[in-house]
Formats: C-alpha cells, structure tokens, sequence
C-alpha cells in the first residue's frame, strides 16, 4: 500500500471549513487540529510505514486527527467511522474536508495501529 497524500485544498462551496467557522469555539480540539493538523501529521512522518508500489491508504494526516478524536472522544473504532463520516467536526478538524469526502472502514484504523506498533516510532501520533 502506498502514501495516500492529505488534500490541501477542499470545494469553497462544500468545504466544512465555511460552516465551522464561528461556530465551533476557537480553542477547542477540532480548531486546534483543523489549525495544526498539516503541521502535526505532515505526510513525511508516515511515510516509512508504506511501501512505493500498490493502492493508495487513507492519508495517514486523517488517520492521525481520527485516532486523536478517538481517545479524547472514548470512542471504539466503528463509532469513529460514524463520527467521521457524519460529524462535520471531524472532518473540519482534518483540515476541512469537503462534506462529501469519502469516508472509510474501521479496519484502516486496525491497520495503521498495526504499521505503527511495528515502526520504529510507535507513538509518533501522541507525542
């Protein structure tokens, strides 16, 4: 499986970042990731977990703001899925994705956890 790079630029007009905006507080979780997450989770830091050939993942930058929200939130790994794909929230705090961004399974989550635990920095995500 290859990098799947983080989309940097959404729709203007179904981007969450629009309807967020004023709403969603300043100094919460999802504004402070929507603000750092390019910076925390840049696709460089991943890019040792995959391999130059095959099927692009899930970019591991919305993987990594997922896997925050998931323990800040208590969440297990379908409500995730559900919450990603129906909290726009979520999907601002990944750096304003569009409404409409596919989401993905609960085994993408399974899997960067296991490419994690078996890399040579297992914590990069939570430090």
């Amino acid at each position: 499986m290859t990098l799947g790079l983080a989309p940097t630029q959404g729709d203007l007009l179904r981007s969450t970042v629009n309807f967020c905006h004023g709403r969603v507080a300043e100094d919460s979780i999802y504004a402070v990731l929507h603000r750092e997450c390019f910076n925390l989770f840049p696709d460089e830091m991943f890019a040792d977990l995959f391999t130059d050939v095959g099927r692009r993942s899930v970019p591991p930058m919305i993987v990594a703001v997922v896997m925050v929200l998931q323990r800040i939130e208590d969440c297990s790994d379908r409500e995730v899925v559900d919450r990603f794909a129906f909290d726009a929230r979520w999907k601002y705090a990944a750096g304003g994705l569009d409404f409409d961004y596919q989401g993905f399974v609960h085994t993408v989550l399974v899997d960067m956890r296991a490419r994690l635990a078996a890399s040579n920095a297992p914590e990069r995500i939570f430090r």
